[in-house]
């Protein structure tokens, strides 16, 4: 080989495989967060600590009983009244406008029995229904704190035949937008992928935030309730809506 044929890379060479090698590692490392799997609990185990290393979701409460009072108070809150609600109560009322899908049941049923041991647990986390390839969301959860409110949705996807779960979760608290006529948004502190921290992702984050927000669509006359409402605010382990006060009819 001809030495005048050897040639070191560009400074513009250098730059783009750099940044090429980054984008593929980030991206890379993003999705091993994705799909490491979450672990799903009701509340934390009183007999040992949580592993700092790993993500947790931890479900709301839905007693249906303690729920059926969100009826009356959708009602009221219609009429123009303030109210103030819990996790038992928003549960049961997102349940009743999005129906825990079968696959959500099935995994519910799995999750309760003892988990076998060699083959046969091999085979049944590979146990898919339904065709090649499937995205299906299920029920949104609430779970209220003291002053934040944490929304999970859990999505199950099957990918030839491969079942697994990426649960997607965030805590935040409602802001009043800057303008009059614009309605109260959520705003998270914190936003899971799976085991991605997409709040770090700083201007992902909304994007990322609209696509799981613009899965669901909510009944009109929600709709119509929540741009009147004057503020949102979680305290005592409830969302307090409050209604904006009724205009006065002149005398």
């Amino acid at each position: 080989m001809r030495a005048s044929t050897l040639r070191a890379p560009s400074l513009l060479e250098i730059v783009v495989g750099s940044i090429l090698s980054v984008v593929l590692g980030a991206i890379l490392a993003a999705t091993i967060l994705v799909l490491k799997p979450v672990e799903v609990l009701k509340e934390a185990p009183k007999d040992k600590e949580l592993d700092a290393t790993k993500v947790y979701y931890f479900e709301g409460r839905k007693e249906y009983t303690a729920g059926q009072r969100w009826r009356f108070k959708r009602d009221s809150l219609i009429q123009g009244h303030t109210i103030r609600v819990n996790e038992d109560e928003l549960n049961t009322w997102i349940e009743e406008i999005y129906p825990r899908l079968p696959v959500e049941t099935k995994a519910a049923k799995a999750a309760s029995k003892p988990k076998a041991k060699g083959k046969a647990n091999e085979a049944a986390a590979k146990e898919a229904d339904g065709p090649m390839f499937s995205i299906e969301t299920g029920t949104p959860n609430f779970r209220v704190t003291s002053d934040t409110l944490r929304i999970g949705v859990i999505y199950y996807i099957n990918v030839f035949g491969n079942a697994f779960q990426i649960v997607v979760q965030s805590a935040g608290t409602f802001e009043k937008p800057r303008r009059d006529e614009d309605p109260i948004y959520y705003k998270p502190s914190a936003l899971y992928i799976g085991s991605l921290p997409a709040h770090k992702l700083l201007m992902l984050k909304p994007l990322i935030l609209r696509q799981v927000i613009d899965t669901f669509e909510f009944p009109a006359d929600l709709q119509a309730v929540w741009a009147k409402l004057a503020e949102i605010k979680v305290e005592n382990r409830e969302v307090v809506f409050v209604r904006t006060e009724p205009e006065k009819s002149g005398s």
